[in-house]
């Protein structure tokens, strides 16, 4: 048995440990001693099609229950849920991100599908006095409608900010502290 501290892991569902230099299937794994690597979750990224599929389903209950069911509602929820489908195959292989702590930096990088380069990454680089904390960015324009909040991680010594909605406040400063993040 060896005195040295065992490895982190930080998961949003039951991961098994993986062998040194393996890696493990998951939303979120720890590859190496120096390395925390979030990925998010098919959960996350299938909010929206199975938001859709409810709404078709409780749209398809009802018209069981009038008389006579309208096949005309009944053919656009079946065109629909194909859609739907359609949708979901699409978020699982072309969406995602992952989110790499390590003691130097933090890189966030959203996945890209083959044959379109590289896939852009946000990178917050560890300087003198770096410490991180979180907050709640405005796309969009504050106050309308139409904006939206996304968490980002925000290195305070440098400004530099990474997005982090995908992964949870939680999960992220714990991937952070465990490579040796300080939090303000």
């Amino acid at each position: 048995m060896s005195d040295a501290p065992a490895e982190p892991v930080f998961a949003a569902c039951v991961t098994r440990r993986s062998a040194p230099g393996e890696r493990e299937a998951g939303p979120v794994t720890s590859l190496s001693r120096g390395r925390a690597e979030l990925r998010q979750s098919a959960a996350n990224l299938l909010q929206l099609p199975i938001l859709i599929a409810v709404a078709l389903v409780a749209i398809v209950i009802r018209q069981l229950f009038v008389h006579p069911p309208s096949t005309i509602v009944l053919g656009v929820c079946a065109g629909l849920a194909v859609l739907d489908i359609v949708l979901a195959v699409y978020l699982l292989r072309n969406m995602g991100s992952t989110l790499v702590v390590t003691a130097d930096d933090i890189t966030f990088t959203r996945r890209r599908r083959p044959g379109k380069g590289p896939p852009p990454a946000q990178v917050i680089q560890r300087t003198a006095g770096s410490t991180l904390s979180f907050r709640m960015a405005a796309n969009g324009p504050v106050g309308s409608e139409h904006t939206g909040y996304a968490l980002k991680l925000r290195d305070n010594a440098t400004g530099t900010e990474v997005y982090a909605g995908a992964f949870g406040r939680r999960k992220v400063q714990q991937a952070c502290q465990s490579q040796g993040w300080s939090f303000s």
